[in-house]
């Protein structure tokens, strides 16, 4: 991860940047070896090349239902809530995306309260951030290519009562160009997405690993369509995947800070400052830089799915997300 200094000058995307000191965040250091900071060892990490959501649960599939969002204006694309707090202008589809070039820093800020500078499919928000109201809500953004940086965020009551599913998918990023549609549909375009990372909390249903978290994470740079069959077609470089799963299976409703970092050739999970999850794609020759990067509280699979949703009543607010933009992965072979 590079060293940056404060830029006042920073990309005006979704939230402006602040320009004094007090205002002033960094990625969180060079991300290390898992040996020397995680204070939970994985219990479980595996390579594949599917993509694959790799859980004992995805059995059954239902009709999910998609909710309205609260104070919504109608686009082209979804039904969007729209801030009433945020000091930058709203899109229409959960922000926009840009090339990567030349490389900039990039802060955006949203802290969810009355609104979002994104684009929400249900929930609804109020004085304390979005309120999850159905299983299959989520907010997505479009942001920046962000090759190296950091996504932030609180989720607040959250206990094994309101996860009794066998995975509750709280975070995740992916690929979103190419034409993909947007909100991104679950299969093809998200279950094998070239670009594909995620945060999973296993609930009361999946009775080994209650409570546990899961870090996923893909890279694909397959170019067009953005999305694979069954496996990622890239021979040279070839395409990486891992899924570890470990952490504390308590949930006791209090405030969380949940934050995943990417910098140098490795990937981890923080929970409340504390490295849980490691990922380490170093020696791949890969970069995370998919075409347009999205990012989504929730995520589709849900509403497919009916052993996967997100923790009804659970509360998220104070998104907070920077690093350097880059760009795009020269195509593999």
């Amino acid at each position: 991860m590079r060293a940056h200094p404060w830029l006042p000058a920073c990309v005006l995307l979704l939230a402006a940047c602040g320009d004094d000191s007090s205002s002033e965040t960094h990625l969180t250091g060079a991300i290390t070896s898992a040996s020397a900071t995680a204070t939970a060892a994985s219990d479980s990490a595996g390579a594949t090349s599917s993509g694959g959501e790799g859980s004992t649960g995805d059995g059954s599939t239902g009709d999910g239902s998609t909710s309205e969002p609260a104070t919504s204006a109608t686009t082209s694309t979804s039904t969007t809530s729209t801030s009433t707090t945020s000091t930058s202008t709203t899109t229409t589809d959960g922000g926009s995306s840009s090339t990567g070039e030349p490389s900039e820093y990039v802060m955006i800020e949203d802290p969810l309260k009355g609104g979002t500078i994104g684009a929400a499919v249900g929930g609804s928000f109020g004085p304390d951030g979005w309120t999850v109201t159905a299983k299959a809500d989520r907010v997505y953004w479009a942001l920046p290519r962000l090759v190296e940086g950091s996504v932030e965020f609180t989720m607040s009551n959250v206990t094994l009562d309101n996860m009794p599913l066998n995975d509750h998918e709280v975070f995740a990023m992916y690929e979103g160009g190419h034409g993909i549609g947007h909100p991104i549909d679950y299969a093809p375009e998200y279950r094998t997405n070239a670009y594909k990372s995620m945060i999973r909390i296993y609930g009361t249903a999946e009775a080994q690993r209650i409570g546990k978290q899961k870090l996923m994470w893909g890279l694909c740079p397959m170019g067009a369509p953005g999305y694979y069959d069954t496996e990622c077609p890239c021979a040279d470089p070839v395409g990486f995947f891992e899924e570890p799963f470990g952490g504390d299976g308590t949930w006791d409703g209090t405030p969380q800070v949940l934050r995943v970092e990417w910098a140098d050739g490795k990937s981890r999970y923080l929970r409340n400052g504390e490295v849980i999850l490691e990922i380490d794609w170093s020696d791949t020759g890969l970069s995370f830089a998919p075409d347009a990067l999205y990012m989504s509280l929730g995520t589709p699979r849900a509403e497919k799915i009916d052993s996967a949703g997100m923790p009804i009543g659970a509360v998220f607010s104070d998104v907070k997300i920077e690093g350097w933009t880059g760009p795009a992965a020269d195509m593999c072979l």
